[in-house]
């Protein structure tokens, strides 16, 4: 299986209902990832607790990886 990242963008929000959300670890909310899934474009969204804040190129591909195999059992 041949995946690409084509773009990732953080969701934020903040948990106190009514306080302005900042681009802050605290207010991490999840991700969005386009990527190419042998040569498909798929979207993919993870929360907080299934994808970690910080998080490198290679451990977002395993966790897509992962989500992929998940939905075809």
């Amino acid at each position: 299986m041949n995946i690409i990242i084509k773009s990732s963008s953080i969701q934020f929000k903040n948990p106190q209902i009514g306080q302005p959300t900042r681009a802050v670890e605290e207010h991490y909310n999840g991700r969005r990832i386009t990527a190419l899934v042998d040569g498909e474009e798929q979207l993919f969204r993870f929360k907080k607790e299934e994808m970690p804040f910080i998080c490198d190129e290679d451990d977002m591909i395993e966790l897509i990886r992962q989500k992929i195999e998940e939905e075809q059992q």
